[in-house]
């Protein structure tokens, strides 16, 4: 017998975002923190890892964040930004409440 899987509700436009940094310039520190500092200037709600941070929110507000923080690392360093964007994926612990 197979079961079939129960499908996730829909959640947009709450969406959460993955986001990993990467310094070209050899400056890994600098640039992560300046990424970082511009998401929490744009008041968006972050769990930040060791390898990666999680954005989290109304997508009319994250895409904004995203943008923000974009323009702000590339301006002072050579990056590669990588994303991963879900409207379903589990937020972080702390944000359970939210979906």
């Amino acid at each position: 017998m197979t079961s079939t899987p129960l499908p996730l509700p829909k959640t947009d436009p709450l969406i959460s975002v993955q986001v990993s940094v990467y310094a070209l310039d050899g400056q890994v520190r600098e640039a992560v923190h300046t990424y970082l500092d511009a998401l929490d200037a744009a008041g968006v709600e972050r769990d930040t890892g060791t390898m990666s941070t999680v954005v989290w929110g109304e997508a009319s507000t994250v895409w904004p964040a995203l943008q923000s923080a974009y323009q702000a690392v590339a301006a002072q360093h050579r990056v590669i930004v990588n994303t991963a964007m879900s409207n379903a994926a589990p937020l972080p612990a702390r944000a359970a409440g939210r979906r």
